[in-house]
């Protein structure tokens, strides 16, 4: 626009009155573009209050309340091996720090100048986010159940262990 606009500069220079209407139009079509742009960057009220975007963030809290309850119970679970400990912390740290980067893009969707896009694009991008940190939030449900049943079950072996060895006189 800005090239076309000192062309038609450059023909007004010279006395050409038919560009003075290209300079006229051009300036109003830069402004229509301008506005329609602008637009494009305001985020809509339907956007910012889209219960999709509300349940994102209900999701990622509830994550960070299953990572708070049960981090300490696994790190300190005498039934889980070093290993099997580090890995659960592994484990957590990254799903957390992926729910962290969902909530990144969140931010670029829903904020008028992190990206450029209509109001269905960006409620497009939040399904398709919704549906990501969901499966995510499933992903951690899942992995957590595994592990209380990992350290239920080594728990069971131990006191059966133990019930052998007190059976046949080999506890000490």
């Amino acid at each position: 626009m800005k090239g076309l606009e000192a062309k038609a500069n450059v023909l007004i220079d010279k006395g050409v009155v038919e560009q003075t209407l290209t300079k006229t139009y051009s300036q109003q079509n830069m402004l229509l573009h301008k506005e329609w742009y602008e637009g494009l960057l305001r985020i809509s009220q339907a956007v910012r209050s889209y219960r999709r975007v509300q349940h994102i963030f209900e999701r990622q809290a509830a994550m960070i309340k299953i990572y708070s309850d049960y981090i300490t119970r696994f790190t300190t679970d005498k039934h889980l091996s070093p290993q099997q400990r580090a890995a659960i912390v592994r484990a957590y740290a990254g799903l957390l720090e992926e729910g962290a980067g969902m909530l990144a893009e969140l931010k670029v969707v829903v904020n008028p100048v992190g990206a450029k896009m209509t109001d269905a694009e960006r409620l497009e991008l939040i399904d398709a986010l919704d549906e990501r940190v969901t499966h995510h939030y499933d992903l951690l449900v899942y992995f957590t159940r595994r592990s209380l049943a990992l350290s239920r079950q080594q728990a069971v072996r131990a006191a059966d262990r133990r019930m052998v060895e007190k059976l046949y006189g080999l506890a000490e």
